[in-house]
């Protein structure tokens, strides 16, 4: 069956796009994009990092996976074309292959593509719960926040938004220094530095943006790292406040703002990230503190698999 006339090409998600991987594959490993065409056209495709015979979608990334050209693609299309990119795989020499799946948020057709990984022997080994915030028939920010309960309604409003302006980072080391303190303060560390964020942002443009919030003209006391992961879906890969500039928490202020962007921008989802830690004993826990956060702003919990294949 041949695809529409529309969809003559796959957009890969940011994490797969082959400038994602080369600044981020080690020495020795390099960037490998395998497609899957039906009747002349591309109709998905399969990236990651080849380090040896060892192959990971998703390298240095929260997720990566398969992307595909139509996403309302029968299953059995779709079913036929992962089971090609797994042929492929094996064919190119890797014998270990892990992939990191995407929520569903980033892609309508993504329980398909898993359904139809692990049908072709993948395994999970790993699982994350992320949290999304809905974006989909939500008229404007003010609609947004109506709908929040009353807690979160009253500590937006206690934090004064009209004394506090949002807007893009002028001074990068500022703003991220923000994020890391507030890792800082909880005993944990960002897992990416700022020199790699701005290598990204070289590559990407506006897909990396690092907002802020100033009260009054003052120092940043909230900072949002965010990546464009599709054309109509936002990552935040870091977010925080500087917890001891202010007697009220900016953070409900700081949500509403990113929605407001997102919906001037068009946008479906706002995916908030995980709300999982690894316990001791090796095992995902979810971080009930952070996943009480973020139900109350409205965001809805996804699945986030990690799978992986012996193919040798």
């Amino acid at each position: 069956m041949s695809l529409p006339s529309t969809a003559l090409r796959v957009e890969p998600l940011l994490f797969n796009d082959p400038r994602y991987l080369d600044l981020h594959a080690p020495p020795g490993a390099r960037g490998v994009v395998l497609a899957h065409e039906e009747d002349g056209r591309p109709a998905a495709t399969l990236a990651g990092v080849l380090d040896g015979a060892q192959f990971v979608s998703g390298y240095s990334a929260p997720y990566g996976g398969i992307d595909l050209a139509e996403q309302t693609a029968t299953p059995g299309r779709i079913v036929a074309a992962v089971d090609a990119l797994v042929a492929r795989l094996a064919q190119t020499g890797v014998e270990e292959a892990t992939i990191r799946c995407r929520p569903s948020c980033h892609a309508a057709a993504e329980d398909v593509v898993r359904f139809a990984l692990l049908n072709a022997g993948f395994a999970v080994t790993e699982a994350d719960l992320t949290f999304t915030i809905p974006l989909t028939g939500v008229e404007s920010a003010e609609t947004w926040l109506r709908a929040r309960k009353r807690p979160l309604r009253r500590a937006a409003r206690d934090a004064d938004p009209g004394r506090v302006t949002f807007a893009d980072a002028a001074d990068w080391e500022s703003a991220f220094a923000v994020l890391q303190a507030n890792r800082a303060a909880r005993g944990r560390t960002l897992s990416i530095d700022l020199d790699r964020v701005l290598a990204v942002r070289e590559a990407f443009g506006e897909r990396i943006r690092l907002a802020e919030l100033r009260r009054d003209g003052g120092p940043p006391v909230a900072a949002a790292l965010t990546y464009r992961v599709t054309p109509v879906t936002e990552l935040v890969v870091a977010w925080g406040d500087a917890g001891h500039r202010l007697d009220v928490s900016p953070m409900p202020v700081l949500v509403l703002r990113l929605v407001e962007r997102a919906l001037a921008d068009g946008l479906t989802a706002l995916d908030l990230g995980t709300s999982t830690l690894v316990a001791p004993d090796g095992r995902r826990v979810t971080n009930d503190g952070l996943v009480q956060f973020k139900r109350a702003v409205g965001a809805t919990a996804e699945l986030r698999p990690v799978l992986h294949r012996s193919l040798s």
